[in-house]
């Protein structure tokens, strides 16, 4: 089989792979003094004080309610009915703009945008094309710690990164919410790159 065939079937078959079944890449660091695993117990989840406790701080505060339930806690509504109080952040970070090459069997237009990979052979992919991916940075970060000693160290500190996506939130929360959450407390200061199946 010629190698230009056996090449596009090979990009096609790749192509195909990554529609069939796409992932979100998060990076998740925990720090915690937490046993695991960790059941039973009583959160409540508070707004810290700068911030407004609107719908959308409701609805992530739901998403994390629901990931803390599956573990065993258990969610209530008042300070005084909890043993531990759960605060978190978010935000969209100032974009990063990278150059990603690709192997091509088009010249690039101009020595700006590409340049020749090999001269050996035939290759069917002998020049390389550049193309500029602007990412958004996005973050979760969680903090809990003990009711009654809110001043202590805490229990647990968590961050969750992607870089998947736009500029909008919404749709990537709650994959940061599973990065966090996956395998809670996971391993006291490690960083877990975590690859995970986007849902329908």
């Amino acid at each position: 089989m010629p190698r230009f065939v056996i090449a596009v079937a090979v990009l096609l078959l790749v192509s195909a792979c990554a529609t069939q079944s796409p992932v979100i890449q998060v990076e998740t660091s925990r720090y915690h003094r937490l046993t695991s695993p960790v059941v039973g117990r009583d959160v409540v989840i508070l707004a810290n004080a700068d911030q407004s406790p609107g719908d959308e701080f409701a609805t992530y505060a739901d998403l994390i309610g629901q990931a803390l339930e599956n573990l065993g806690w258990r969610v209530v509504e008042l300070p005084d009915q909890a043993a531990a109080v759960l605060r978190f952040r978010w935000a969209v970070d100032a974009p990063v703009v990278e150059t990603v090459l690709t192997p091509s069997a088009i010249p690039p237009m101009g020595n700006m945008w590409g340049y020749r990979r090999s001269t050996w052979g035939a290759d069917p992919f002998p020049y390389w094309q550049a193309q500029r991916v602007t990412h958004y940075p996005k973050w979760l970060s969680v903090t809990i710690v003990e009711a009654n000693q809110p001043s202590a160290a805490p229990l647990f500190e968590g961050r969750v990164t992607s870089r998947r996506g736009g500029t909008a939130m919404a749709p990537i929360m709650p994959y940061l919410v599973r990065g966090m959450f996956d395998g809670f407390p996971g391993p006291n200061g490690a960083v877990e790159a975590k690859a995970l199946e986007v849902q329908p």
